[in-house]
């Protein structure tokens, strides 16, 4: 801003515009100039207005301290007591430094737009859903080209918002735009005026180099009013370093720690999920082999991946309760001790003496002593797990993508390379 008031050129969209769309009061009443929502939001300089605000607009809510990147200290609190307690001790409140709480909108999904604005036409590269629900950092989710559950009467509207965001800003260069969706209503969580990390997959997916049209428009040029096209399934699938990160706990959430990501594709979604999440270097079981199914909370959303699994032939490993559960549901299991009953040889001994293929680790949020004694067993299992090698999936709408997968597709031997797209 200094720059553009002291008589500075800047090439492409002008630093009014992108205050606008970076200071969030300012992007929020553009938003409801333009008569489109947003997740309810406010930003509070202290404690008791912050859990004030909490009880109004309904737990779970999103915490977000002053000028986050990539997601640095964020939580989610679905309780006030989870929220006094990560207020008094991470977020310091004041004046100085106020937080931003919105409501975290459950089971509802995350959608990205990537595009290039001349800052009248606007063409929208692709239209991506997340694999996982909203609540995994966009660094972290796993996402497919084209969307998989979001349907033409919705990306007919995420298409309208795009178009008219990017006009309101005078975009001219790239940008991108998350949204989520929840029974049919579309809400806009950001707008970023720049190259997203997605952008390079878009660019591949469709075979049209953003970042060239990007400079175009940056340097005044036109760019085609449009959208680009698909003709394969491209899923894109976060890497991470747990391994190098003594003690790190590997479960995503709205803070990312992933280090890398790699993007496939394949004739259905199916397979290129299969060929991303082997070419993030996870090793797919095969038929027979022994998979481990412990979920900390709610255990019925499991059941119906761990039927496909014990379907399709793999032997299924749970703990206790989880094996009630799915015993109860026609699905045959193998009882492992828990760390903290003291019994051997328990599902740790497991794990370090590879009698486990795969994970599949569905974490608790609970308060209470046995949650504390679950969740300090489910970390142990997920940190052993990482340290031995074993893959780990402990995200629930990613544990129903693989068993679909696994079982349409077949754990196979290698990467199926698909189309290669030259960039035009």
């Amino acid at each position: 801003l200094s720059l553009s008031r002291n008589g500075v050129n800047i090439l492409g969209t002008n630093a009014e515009d992108i205050d606008r769309a970076e200071d969030r009061s300012k992007f929020s009443k553009l938003l409801d100039e333009l008569g489109i929502k947003q997740p309810k939001w406010s930003k509070l300089e202290t404690i008791e207005d912050a859990e004030r605000f909490a009880e109004e607009i309904g737990y779970p809510v999103l915490v977000r301290p002053s000028y986050v990147l990539s997601g640095s200290a964020m939580r989610v609190a679905f309780d006030g007591e989870e929220l006094r307690k990560y207020l008094m001790e991470a977020a310091r409140v004041s004046r100085d430094h106020p937080v931003v709480i919105s409501k975290f909108m459950t089971n509802a999904r995350e959608v990205e737009v990537d595009g290039v604005s001349d800052g009248e036409n606007v063409f929208i590269g692709a239209i991506i859903e997340h694999v996982e629900n909203a609540g995994i950092h966009s660094g972290d989710a796993t996402m497919s080209i084209p969307t998989l559950t979001i349907t033409e009467e919705v990306k007919e509207k995420i298409r309208d918002y795009t178009r008219r965001i990017a006009r309101a800003l005078r975009i001219k260069g790239p940008f991108n735009i998350q949204y989520l969706v929840k029974d049919g209503e579309v809400y806009v969580i950001e707008c970023n005026l720049r190259a997203s990390r997605s952008m390079p997959f878009v660019s591949k997916a469709i075979g049209v180099n953003l970042m060239e049209l990007a400079a175009d428009a940056i340097l005044g040029k036109p760019v085609p009013n449009g959208e680009g096209r698909v003709e394969e399934w491209w899923v894109k699938a976060p890497q991470f370093s747990f391994m190098r990160l003594e003690g790190a706990d590997p479960v995503t959430g709205v803070e990312m720690v992933s280090t890398g990501e790699v993007a496939c594709s394949g004739k259905t979604f199916e397979e290129a999920f299969l060929n991303a999440l082997r070419a993030a270097g996870l090793k797919i079981p095969s038929r027979g082999d022994p998979i481990l199914i412990t979920v900390g909370g709610a255990k019925e959303g499991i059941v119906p991946v761990a039927k496909r699994l014990y379907m399709g032939g793999f032997r299924i490993l749970a703990t206790e309760h989880t094996a009630e559960v799915l015993e109860k549901n026609g699905v045959k299991c193998e009882v492992l001790h828990k760390v903290y009953e003291g019994k051997r040889p328990n599902v740790i001994d497991y794990i370090i003496n590879r009698k486990i293929k795969f994970i599949i680790n569905i974490p608790a949020f609970s308060n209470g002593l046995h949650s504390s004694m679950v969740a300090e067993d489910e970390y142990l299992i997920r940190r052993k797990a990482v340290e031995y090698g074993i893959p780990v999936i402990t995200n629930l709408e990613l544990a129903e993508a693989f068993s679909d997968a696994i079982l349409k597709i077949g754990s196979g031997t290698g990467l199926n390379g698909g189309t290669k797209k030259n960039l035009r």
